[in-house]
């Protein structure tokens, strides 16, 4: 039963007023609508940018960058002869060739270990600091110390100028040169001091001259041919303290200059950016390098300094710290180097150091007196794995050259192709032939068909009537849309100077692009450089036609959205008026029929005082004269 709110007058006044907003309420009903069918249509058109979005990107990958010219024309595909030993990966930019090397050597990480051991991995092995050195070795360093102070942490060593002997040039000499009696002795200043070397009588090619010549200094001097057949002296004295004079001529050896004296160079070396010139570099010889803050270092050289960088990572360990306690700090102190303890025999353990990474600079080595002997056996640190680059070696003959790198790829022998060295063999050639990627091409076109495709028919879909339910999609009638689906459809017609049905694309009775993927590759491998203009004109219509639509700025199609989700706003602003002044008319008929009930109230009780009163007067007695 319906409740009665109008205890006076008994009229359901809320049902009333309710009813009465109803009535009021559906002048505004247009409103909603409104901005229902603008959420639908901007909905719409957003998901429409997206497939034209699509679409652009499609286009875009068949058109050459205009700074880099990659496209889908330019992919390609690589074969290896002996995938066993290498393969190759094509980027965007590869070029197609061949290239035939052998793989010398793939790149592997540095290793050393302990040079003794502790009978247990408990036993206390060092009383404070550890030094570890991280490609010391590849820069000339035999070895490295902390000297006076030296922070916790990692340090960089660099040389930024190789050191070099003093060195003179000959003249060029004959394929092989004959070495007697008067032309077996080598007169020659070195360092200020004369000095004599005998060599061997015989007959030598040059690099065999050279190297004789090396054997016979005792090292004193190096020797090498160049490629004029010049034969080059130089000191193993390295920096500007090393000088060498040619103290008597030797025709036969092409040297005739006696009176120029050759300095070396000197080399720059660097301890965390603060540079020391080294003048004098020979073997086993030590320098100490000042760093920032008043750190030092102190290396023993193994002969002169190559440019290049390395680490020296000082970890902390506590006073009588054990292997364990060694292998766990080294592991924590990010130095890129893996510190494990190997059991070499029976109560017998070792400590192992392995690089994280490969190449001939990934050498390993620990610092003097990181085991000190009197608390120790472990002693200093020995090579156990040389590091090495990966060594591709291209001819056999005078024009042979390498290719190295420190990881197992290589980049740079072919444009825009990556080799992967997989293993080492000398003996075995292995053949890189790139080509050009026609199924991947065919792949490209056939995404861009597909993407114009998918913008077709989804225009096609949200335009269609249904004739069951009598109601249209949201672009039913649109000018805007119908005249983009013409665009995309023209696009691949083509033009007369371009058409893009002789490599397979067609534009079908239902409205839609049909691509042949057979007739593309039969014509592009009868005539690539047709094929790639007329579709690369294709792509260009196809982008310039999705970008004047969808362009986040200037789009037609984003233009509508925006006017759209304009038209929302202003929907939700009037819908929020409309709701404000239906809220005032419903408080003001709530105040009226309140005010209805207080009259009828104060008009009942009046009737009902009256009826009182009179029900109060004396009755006249109708029995009296």
């Amino acid at each position: 039963m319906a409740s009665i709110d109008g205890l006076v007058s008994g009229l359901n006044t809320t049902q009333i007023i309710s009813q009465l907003m109803s009535v009021e309420r559906a002048s505004g009903s247009y409103l909603t609508k409104g901005k229902t069918e603008s959420q639908t249509m901007a909905t719409v058109l957003q998901a429409l940018n997206a497939t034209l979005t699509g679409l652009q990107t499609a286009a875009k990958a068949m058109i050459p960058d205009s700074i880099t010219k990659a496209s889908a024309w330019t992919l390609a595909t690589a074969a290896s002869s002996s995938p066993a030993l290498a393969t190759a990966a094509v980027g965007p930019n590869a070029q197609t060739g061949t290239a035939t090397f052998t793989v010398r050597s793939v790149a592997t990480a540095g290793a050393s270990i302990s040079s003794g051991s502790v009978g247990s991995l408990s036993s206390a092995v060092t009383n404070g600091p550890v030094l570890l050195g991280k490609g010391t070795a590849a820069l000339g360093m035999a070895s490295i110390a902390s000297g006076a102070q030296l922070a916790k942490g990692a340090h960089t060593l660099a040389v930024t100028q190789s050191s070099a002997g003093a060195a003179l040039t000959g003249s060029a000499l004959a394929d092989t040169v004959t070495i007697d009696a008067g032309s077996s002795t080598l007169s020659v200043e070195v360092d200020g001091t004369p000095t004599s070397i005998t060599l061997a009588q015989g007959t030598y090619t040059r690099d065999q001259l050279a190297a004789e010549i090396g054997r016979a200094s005792g090292g004193t001097l190096t020797a090498s041919a160049g490629p004029d057949g010049a034969l080059r002296l130089a000191t193993g004295h390295e920096g500007s303290a090393a000088s060498l004079r040619l103290a008597s001529a030797n025709a036969a050896l092409g040297l005739a200059d006696t009176s120029t004296v050759a300095t070396g160079t000197d080399a720059i070396v660097s301890l965390d950016g603060v540079a020391t010139t080294v003048a004098s570099l020979t073997r086993g010889s030590q320098v100490t390098l000042g760093g920032a803050n008043g750190d030092s270092m102190v290396f023993t050289l193994s002969g002169g300094l190559r440019a290049g960088t390395a680490s020296a990572t000082v970890v902390e360990v506590g006073n009588g710290a054990s292997l364990t306690q060694v292998v766990s700090s080294i592991n924590g102190a990010g130095a890129g180097v893996r510190a494990t303890a190997v059991q070499v025999s029976a109560n017998a353990y070792r400590l192992q150091l392995t690089s994280l990474t490969t190449g001939s600079s990934s050498d390993v080595s620990l610092g003097e007196g990181a085991f000190p002997q009197g608390l120790s056996g472990l002693g200093g640190s020995v090579e156990l794995t040389a590091g090495s680059d990966t060594l591709l070696r291209v001819g056999t003959g005078p024009g042979a050259f390498d290719v190295t790198s420190s990881t197992t790829t290589v980049s740079g022998l072919l444009p825009g192709v990556t080799i992967t060295a997989a293993k080492a063999d000398p003996t075995t050639s292995v053949t890189l032939t790139v080509t050009s990627d026609t199924a991947g091409i065919a792949n490209k076109m056939d995404a861009l068909v597909s993407a114009a495709n998918s913008a077709l028919g989804y225009i096609a879909d949200k335009s269609s009537y249904d004739a069951d339910t009598k109601t249209g999609g949201p672009l039913l009638g649109s000018s805007l849309v119908r005249d983009l689906a013409q665009r995309i459809a023209n696009s691949a017609i083509g033009t007369s100077s371009d058409l893009p049905s002789m490599a397979g694309v067609e534009v079908g009775r239902d409205g839609k692009i049909a691509f042949d993927k057979d007739a593309f590759l039969a014509a592009y491998t009868k005539d690539p450089a047709a094929v790639e203009k007329t579709m690369t004109a294709l792509a260009t219509r196809l982008s310039d036609t999705a970008k004047a639509a969808a362009d986040p700025i200037s789009g037609y199609v984003t233009g509508q959205i925006n006017l759209e989700q304009d038209k929302v706003k202003d929907y939700t602003d009037q819908i929020a008026s409309f709701e404000s002044r239906m809220t005032l008319r419903q408080q003001t008929l709530q105040r009226q029929y309140a005010a209805l009930e207080t009259m009828l109230g104060s008009l009942k009780a009046q009737s009902e005082w009256l009826t009182g009163q009179l029900a109060s007067l004396p009755t006249p007695n109708s029995g009296k004269n």
